[in-house]
């Protein structure tokens, strides 16, 4: 049992400064999304194609900007491609069908930001776990995938 503990405790270790990094970037990704998603809404757009677009765009940025800071391998950028884009939007998926339907349920009571925003923390943890397990992960299994904070 303390043996799993702390094997456990390691893995967040290691994971701590990289759920931080993704926790950032994932700001700037929410802001882009949420004027995106404002934006197509107001200017008449049906609320769940104007969240499925403000999807794509963040998904975008942050495919990109989580290469670059979050996900480095060797002091560098981790490696991008289209099907590597295409793992990351998969893997991503599962946070426009959380986000989906936390409008889809709830928009009428609350409004469709509040209802949006709700599936946040959702769709953190979701995102985090796809990416790191699946998208930018290194060849040997035995490693993180992503670089340690310094």
């Amino acid at each position: 049992m303390i043996e799993h503990l702390s094997l456990q405790a390691g893995i967040l270790r290691r994971h701590s400064g990289a759920m931080a990094r993704f926790g950032v970037v994932g700001v700037g990704n929410l802001a882009t999304e949420f004027a995106v998603f404002n934006i197509l809404m107001h200017a008449g757009l049906a609320i769940l194609a104007a969240n499925a677009i403000g999807f794509v765009c963040a998904n975008l940025q942050s495919y990109f900007i989580n290469a670059h800071v979050t996900f480095r391998e060797n002091g560098a950028a981790a490696p991008k491609s289209l099907r590597s884009y295409l793992r990351f939007f998969l893997a991503h998926c599962l946070s426009l069908a959380i986000s989906t339907a936390f409008i889809a349920a709830f928009a009428g009571e609350i409004g469709p930001n509040l209802a949006k925003l709700a599936a946040v923390g959702f769709g953190f943890v979701a995102n985090y776990s796809m990416s790191a397990l699946f998208v930018f992960r290194k060849a040997n299994p035995g490693e993180s995938g992503f670089e340690s904070p310094r």
